[in-house]
């Protein structure tokens, strides 16, 4: 497949854009080297959630978790797993990379992947809103954190040593998650 074609057989150039958000340690969440990456406008197809978890199973990455709450409503990281989640119905705004961070309003049909050590929490969200959250294989939260001083630079360290996954979990080996990612190993 050449690097223009998902697989599921999409041409991802003419139908997405994706953009990405950088975040810094502060002291109290480690945030991360790798850039925040955001897929907008996947499409019906792509976002339908039969079609998304094969495709993510695809490409390494296992659907985890389903709300209709949407994200945990209070800062916080993951040290241990980078994490994917699309919006399958609705829309929400998340502040992404802790209290100073950046916020980003996501609609049916975007996604994020949020790199290990990178604060989130869920802000405003539509009455009707889906969301799915996957981990690439051998990778689920085992550890949920708040940003506590304390424990800052032992987050730091752990969230670092998480690999960048082998596949971009929409795109496969030449997705633009790894073209970003790769560049900041």
């Amino acid at each position: 497949m050449s690097s223009g074609v998902d697989r599921m057989g999409n041409d991802m150039r003419s139908s997405i854009s994706v953009e990405e958000y950088f975040t810094f340690g502060d002291g109290s969440v480690p945030n991360s080297r790798f850039p925040i990456t955001v897929y907008r406008d996947l499409g019906e197809d792509r976002i339908e959630a039969r079609n998304l978890k094969n495709c993510l199973g695809r490409n390494g990455w296992i659907p985890d978790w389903f709300s209709t709450d949407g994200m945990y409503p209070r800062h916080h990281f993951h040290s241990d797993a980078h994490e994917f989640i699309a919006v399958l119905d609705g829309e929400f705004t998340c502040r992404l990379g802790g209290e100073h961070g950046v916020d980003a309003h996501l609609r049916k049909g975007d996604a994020l992947v949020i790199p290990a050590g990178v604060a989130h929490c869920g802000d405003r969200k539509s009455e009707k809103l889906a969301i799915l959250g996957a981990f690439p294989d051998g990778f689920g939260i085992h550890d949920f954190r708040l940003g506590y001083p304390s424990e800052y630079a032992q987050m730091a360290m752990r969230a670092q040593q998480v690999p960048v996954p082998p596949n971009d979990p929409l795109f496969g080996p030449k997705g633009p998650l790894l073209q970003r990612w790769t560049q900041h190993s």
